[in-house]
């Protein structure tokens, strides 16, 4: 297999707006939704899909239709992420046990999606050769449009990459640099054009006050976009980074309650705290009826975590950060536990107590 880093160049620039957009990872309605919600107008923004757009989610074929379709008729352009390269392992029958592995432990994906319609199933006894075959043999152009994506864009100001670049002058030799870095953000190089990623959700980067919106770095010039759809099941949102001649706004959708405040509340948070997910593991020192007093190694604290948020060693997506609050402002329901409820507004996890919402 080729494994060069395929770039793609444009060298003009949009009518109107440039929007980016990673790790939709098969949220068709979102994504319908996201559009809707920015305005996107099509052959005057120019969109750009910054990798993940399949996989994860339950509307893989529908979105994939729908961009293959945006690619062919509007200023869309699509990079490879890292989840899309399921379909390259189908169409060159590559890494196959690799690929069992994915197919076996990812419920929602394209591969199954493309299975279901033409009635054959996957399981621990499938011949993974035959099952690619017979893949190929109705999908064919499906994978291969997934397959040709580039992984780089240059445009005259910006760089467009799913994870990582190695610098700003070297693109490298190998695509798994490429779209499947962590963690860009904590070594990346100067980019003297601004450079925007998906892959990592930006709140992997966050130890205080969880964050969901796109971040930019200045020390880098790079953008990091991810925020969690689909993969944080129970708080992540799809991100919209969008740049209007000198402006740069960001936007997002997502898809929990909103619930109105009934009181203000000025809580005192002197040291808040987020457990990420790479870094979710804990050290149960005490366990209570309620909580538990638990170590973080990442952290370096010890603190006690509600019981529901414990899970197998791990407590992640759990904060400590009590979000200050104005009666008659809306915020989004997260997760309920005892006698407080996981929230966020503008972007930003947090918690407060029922009696504090209109439920």
């Amino acid at each position: 297999m080729d494994r060069s880093v395929k770039i793609k160049k444009l060298e003009t620039q949009p009518k109107g707006r440039t929007i980016a957009i990673s790790d939709i990872h098969a949220d068709y309605d979102g994504y319908t939704s996201l559009l809707d919600k920015i305005g996107y107008q099509k052959n005057v923004d120019r969109l750009v899909i910054v990798g993940d757009f399949i996989e994860k989610g339950v509307q893989n074929l529908k979105l994939l239709y729908r961009l293959m379709d945006q690619v062919e008729n509007e200023d869309v352009h699509v990079l490879m992420g890292n989840c899309d390269f399921t379909c390259k392992n189908v169409l060159y029958s590559y890494r196959l046990e690799f690929l069992r592995f994915v197919l076996l432990t990812r419920k929602n994906s394209v591969i199954h999606e493309m299975a279901d319609q033409i009635g054959i199933s996957f399981d621990e006894q499938t011949d993974i050769e035959w099952y690619c075959q017979q893949i190929r043999k109705h999908y064919l152009k499906e994978l291969s449009f997934c397959n040709d994506l580039p992984h780089v864009l240059e445009t005259p100001d910006t760089l467009y990459a799913h994870a990582a670049l190695p610098s700003a002058s070297d693109y490298g030799s190998d695509f798994k640099d490429v779209i499947n870095a962590s963690f860009f953000l904590d070594h990346a190089d100067y980019f003297p054009k601004r450079f925007v990623v998906g892959h990592m959700p930006v709140t992997e980067y966050c130890h205080d006050i969880a964050r969901f919106d796109p971040i930019y770095d200045a020390k880098h010039n790079v953008y990091s976009i991810d925020g969690g759809n689909i993969v944080k099941k129970h708080s992540g949102q799809l991100n919209a980074l969008i740049f209007d001649k000198d402006k740069v706004e960001v936007d997002c959708v997502q898809r929990w309650p909103l619930v109105q405040v009934i009181k203000d509340v000025n809580p005192d948070n002197p040291l808040p705290l987020f457990v990420t997910w790479n870094e979710r593991k804990i050290e149960i020192l005490e366990t209570h009826q309620k909580q538990s007093l638990v170590y973080n190694k990442k952290l370096g604290r010890k603190f006690y975590v509600e019981n529901e948020f414990i899970h197998n060693g791990t407590a992640s997506e759990y904060t400590n950060y009590q979000m200050p609050l104005k009666k008659g402002e809306w915020v989004y329901k997260i997760f309920e536990y005892g006698d407080k409820v996981q929230i966020k507004r503008n972007g930003i996890l947090g918690w407060t107590y029922r009696s504090n919402l209109d439920l």
